[in-house]
């Protein structure tokens, strides 16, 4: 008698995406108005809980790390590796016609986005990012 046929009993392969598909698998960057400074490739990350903004980009958006609020809090990123964050700074987000306050954790990163917005601003916002069409709507 044969076994019957079960797909997770067999080893998993993956085609190559093709030239058109590997549009769809970059990560989602914005342009966007961090409280009244223009910052580009800031990513927007569903997977994210939390607003991240790199330390380097602190000065950039007219603060001071006097102006953080200090937590006790860590950052952890996909691979696992904990870091504590500097502090808390809350900075106005405007992207299109939605404008809010937002709260970021400061970190200490060698990151290549300018800012991250995670699910409490694309939540808070009503937005809906896409990967595949490279935009967000809100």
């Amino acid at each position: 008698m044969r076994k019957p046929f079960r797909y997770e009993d067999e080893p998993g392969h993956f085609r190559r995406p093709s030239e058109k598909q590997k549009f769809h698998l970059r990560p989602l960057h914005i342009t966007a108005t961090t409280s009244g400074i223009k910052v580009n490739k800031v990513l927007i990350d569903g997977g994210a809980a939390i607003s991240v903004l790199p330390e380097r980009m602190l000065m950039k958006v007219s603060k001071h790390p006097y102006d953080l609020i200090p937590t006790n809090i860590l950052v952890t990123d996909f691979s696992s590796a904990s870091t504590p964050a500097k502090g808390l700074v809350t900075l106005g987000v405007k992207v299109g016609s939605s404008d809010r306050n937002t709260i970021f954790m400061v970190v200490s990163s060698k990151a290549s986005y300018n800012a991250l917005l995670g699910r409490d601003w694309i939540h808070g916002v009503g937005a809906v990012p896409s990967t595949v069409h490279q935009s967000v709507l809100l």
